[in-house]
């Protein structure tokens, strides 16, 4: 098995993140949508806006970050291409995809709840999924990182 298929510039591996991310925000919304549009009130609205706000603000922005800054760090020019995230992350992924998976077939939840929850939910990893593509069309990874002062300038 030759290695170097496998390697991408370091620079590409935002732009593979952000395609990953995008996919399965889309698959995501693809489960929420149509049962969040049956239920459209004010209650199903809210409830959408505060679960897109907690995990877009409080976890998958900061989540985008942090790989950014880990695939800036790294030494070589090159790396194996899913290498945009660390073993943590995918084993976050894995543990929320079969939770996911194993709720809708157990029915665990009602549909009032999936909903509006895998809507916000979608939104919010589609949302990051942008921001790694921008981050790779910025070429952040290719920056040097920012102290303190200049990140709030």
């Amino acid at each position: 098995m030759n290695k170097n298929l496998y390697m991408v510039p370091k620079n590409y591996l935002p732009l593979i993140a952000g395609i990953v991310w995008v996919f399965a925000g889309s698959m995501v919304c693809k489960t929420g949508f149509p049962i969040f549009v049956t239920m459209l009130g004010p209650v199903s609205i809210l409830a959408f806006i505060g679960v897109f706000l907690f995990f877009y603000l409080m976890i998958f922005r900061k989540l985008v970050y942090k790989h950014i800054r880990r695939i800036r760090d790294m030494r070589e020019e090159c790396a194996c291409f899913w290498l945009f995230f660390d073993l943590k992350s995918y084993i976050i992924m894995i543990v929320m995809m079969s939770f996911g998976i194993v709720s809708r077939k157990l029915n665990l939840f009602p549909p009032v709840f999936i909903g509006p929850f895998y809507s916000g939910l979608g939104l919010a990893l589609f949302s990051c999924g942008l921001r790694f593509i921008a981050a790779f069309f910025k070429k952040y990874v290719l920056q040097p990182e920012k102290t303190g002062k200049e990140r709030h300038e």
